[in-house]
């Protein structure tokens, strides 16, 4: 009990200065970048860089940005994933069938096998929010199924966006729970009729 009372406690703001001191310039940016400098949590971020590893988002000039740039795009050219290989890929993962799948979500055979084989056939938003919900994807698989989907996951902004990745983040994947959550906020049902 002793030797624990004598270990320091490491702090929340030790522990990050400790994992941002092993990252590299590139992911330090890239970070940054994501987060976003506008933002206080990317604000708070870039004044603990600053004081605590004396770095500087400035440190590299134009030319190593777009030299980073070039190499950022080389690296990434032709990874992008598809839609309709993803969707195998969670319904597989799942350990769902098809049919489970389809019915579930309320789409017919045809349309399903359609977006399934064909990487050009598209689906509407709400069906691909159904479908994370059956396959049960945490937020970030969401995220990445709509956007590949060519939607935007607008939390902020939609109210049935907002309903669905609070269900997700929570691990409510009954369907009656969603569209009672749905209802609630005053939004559509996804699942059932109004």
């Amino acid at each position: 009990m002793r030797d624990r009372e004598k270990e320091k406690e490491v702090t929340d703001k030790e522990l990050l200065v400790q994992v941002l001191s092993r990252l590299d310039e590139r992911q330090l940016i890239g970070i940054v970048e994501e987060i976003g400098v506008e933002q206080p949590l990317g604000q708070a971020l870039v004044k603990i860089l600053e004081e605590e590893l004396h770095w500087s988002e400035k440190t590299l000039k134009l030319d190593q940005l777009k030299v980073l740039l070039k190499e950022e795009l080389e690296t990434t050219q032709g990874t992008r994933r598809e839609f309709y290989k993803e969707l195998i890929y969670f319904v597989d993962r799942a350990g769902k069938t098809d049919a489970q799948v389809y019915n579930e979500i309320g789409m017919n055979r045809t349309l399903w096998y359609r977006l399934r084989d064909n990487r050009n056939a598209k689906t509407n938003k709400r069906n691909v929010l159904k479908m994370a919900v059956i396959l049960q994807l945490d937020y970030w698989e969401m995220y990445y199924l709509v956007n590949l989907a060519g939607y935007s996951l607008l939390p902020k902004d939609d109210l049935t966006d907002r309903t669905v990745a609070f269900c997700i983040r929570h691990g409510i994947y009954e369907k009656g729970k969603v569209d009672e959550l749905l209802i609630e906020a005053g939004e559509k049902p996804l699942f059932s009729e109004d």
